[in-house]
């Protein structure tokens, strides 16, 4: 009884395996995305996305810059089942081209260097300076602004955009075991000099499933 209880569950979660494998593509480093535009995030989950030849834009559609030239339009046109449909650029949550990922942060597209189960990139921010008081004008100063360049990492599963940070970085890795506890016994210096190769590791290891 007790044996066929357990090939009963084996056959079980070899159904599901099958199940979840079929429903999923999977991507990985060696794989070529075709140019298009995500409008949210749920369209790249399913990797659904506006293809080059549906865009409305007036130039060159073979310009290896034809999509992002695109998105630079105060407006943003495309066609889907012959009806012509026009977004605010700044709500498109990113894109491919030329085989290169590109998300949307705070309104801009930052290129994605390092794409994969978690991503990495660069983004620029606005930092505020809190303002002070100054006795000789008896007055308080307005707080200022700057803009600083900033790295952050994206969770595939989630669409996460955080800023990097060794805790998060930790946790997104946490989810294999062997590759964290190989990371974890390293040095804390050494970890922070290993990070993106760990990143890259991690990829490597876990392609992308999209969903179809």
């Amino acid at each position: 009884m007790q044996l066929r209880a357990i090939a009963l569950l084996i056959t079980m979660l070899t159904a599901a395996i099958t199940c979840a494998q079929s429903d999923s593509v999977a991507f990985t480093v060696d794989d070529r995305m075709n140019d298009g535009v995500y409008l949210s995030y749920g369209d790249f989950r399913r990797n659904h996305a506006i293809s080059r030849e549906q865009i409305v834009f007036s130039a060159d559609p073979e310009n290896l810059n034809f999509v992002e030239k695109a998105l630079q339009q105060e407006k943003f046109s495309y066609i889907s089942n012959g009806i012509k449909y026009t977004v605010d650029p700044k709500s498109v949550w990113g894109f491919f081209q030329n085989n290169t990922f590109y998300v949307n942060f705070n309104g801009e597209f930052y290129r994605v260097p390092q794409f994969g189960s978690v991503s990495y990139f660069v983004a620029t921010v606005l930092v505020r300076t809190a303002g002070f008081y100054d006795p000789r004008f008896g007055a308080s100063m307005m707080p200022t602004y700057t803009r600083e360049t900033r790295e952050f990492i994206m969770d595939f599963y989630d669409g996460a955009l955080t800023e990097l940070s060794m805790e998060r970085f930790e946790k997104l890795l946490s989810r294999d075991k062997a590759i964290y506890d190989e990371f974890m016994a390293l040095g804390r210096r050494k970890r922070k000099e290993e990070l993106y190769r760990y990143i890259r590791k991690y990829n490597a290891a876990h392609p992308v499933y999209f969903v179809r």
